[in-house]
């Protein structure tokens, strides 16, 4: 009964978090990178405040998050920019779901390690079904806006930025090898290295904060504050579930969103995008062994908990 809490508390947050940042982009789509600026600002704070005196002598030496948090920094708002590029969400979280293919990609790359059947074939099915549904957000931005070189580019990003993320993820396992996990120093230090880059954007920053209105920055605070919950009960659930599961979950979670995305905002949902959600999700189970891990495991007659439950019968 705890993770059924632990889930809806995922959904809750993280489909509130979604909607919101779609209410916000409706109204003003420039304002995605100081949304993104004062999340990294709120998750510093609170970090700081969490791990105290430990943040001046970090388990990870500093010199070896730059990389990790230039990278960050990088995906972020490259992905924030998408949003005035003409890609509805709806697109945006389906090709974002497809960041276990880019993973595979990078890591087989780098580790020259072939990956296993089951993942590649997972790989294929997610691929296709981003494919269609990609296809079918082209058609609908090509006869409803004639924006199409715009959308052609944003759709080119978010593709770019599955690759460079999934080297995100790859620089995280590299320094939770070599020095031990400790993923609220880690979250800590992705968070608050990059905040001096974002003067680089410093102007766009400061331009944008005096064009929202009253009610953007209601929106606003609730996104922060939902982002964050969204944030905890995902770490939440990872402590109490298998990796795969979690993935499964969070893929789930993302379709609600996306139903919710056609219901609210009228973004068009065509079949390609129903049927490349579905494949979405279907290479999701594969790539991550759902259907083996399931499967009952032999009992071991040696196994004491096997002979406890033998004498109490």
């Amino acid at each position: 009964m705890t993770n059924i809490k632990i889930i809806a508390k995922v959904f809750g947050g993280c489909c509130l978090n979604a909607f919101l940042m779609e209410v916000l982009m409706a109204r003003t789509p420039q304002s995605a990178n100081l949304v993104t600026f004062l999340q990294f600002v709120f998750i510093t704070l609170q970090g700081f405040i969490s791990l105290k005196s430990t943040v001046f002598k970090p388990k990870i030496p500093l010199r070896q998050y730059f990389l990790l948090t230039s990278i960050f920094f990088i995906t972020s708002v490259a992905n924030n920019y998408v949003y005035a590029l003409q890609v509805p969400s709806t697109l945006h979280m389906i090709i974002r779901s497809a960041s276990s293919v880019a993973s595979m990609l990078v890591s087989w790359y780098v580790k020259r390690k072939r990956p296993r059947t089951n993942a590649m074939i997972g790989s294929v099915i997610i691929s296709i079904g981003v494919s269609l549904a990609t296809y079918g957000g082209a058609t609908v931005v090509d006869d409803r806006t004639g924006k199409f070189l715009h959308w052609c580019l944003g759709v080119s990003i978010l593709l770019s930025m599955l690759i460079v993320g999934a080297f995100v993820g790859l620089q995280q396992e590299i320094l939770y090898n070599k020095y031990g996990k400790h993923p609220e120093e880690m979250l800590f230090f992705s968070h608050s290295l990059p905040l001096p880059l974002f003067l680089g954007i410093s102007i766009q920053l400061y331009n944008t904060v005096f064009t929202l209105t009253s009610m953007c920055w209601s929106i606003l605070a609730m996104n922060i504050l939902t982002q964050f919950y969204c944030t905890q009960s995902v770490h939440e659930l990872a402590t109490k579930e298998t990796s795969l599961t979690v993935t499964f979950i969070l893929t789930l979670r993302k379709f609600v969103s996306l139903l919710i995305s056609s219901v609210f905002f009228e973004n068009n949902l065509t079949i390609l995008h129903i049927i490349g959600t579905v494949l979405v999700i279907t290479g999701t189970y594969f790539y991550f062994d759902f259907f083996t891990e399931r499967k009952q495991k032999p009992v071991n007659i040696n196994d004491s908990r096997y002979k406890t439950k033998q004498k109490t019968i």
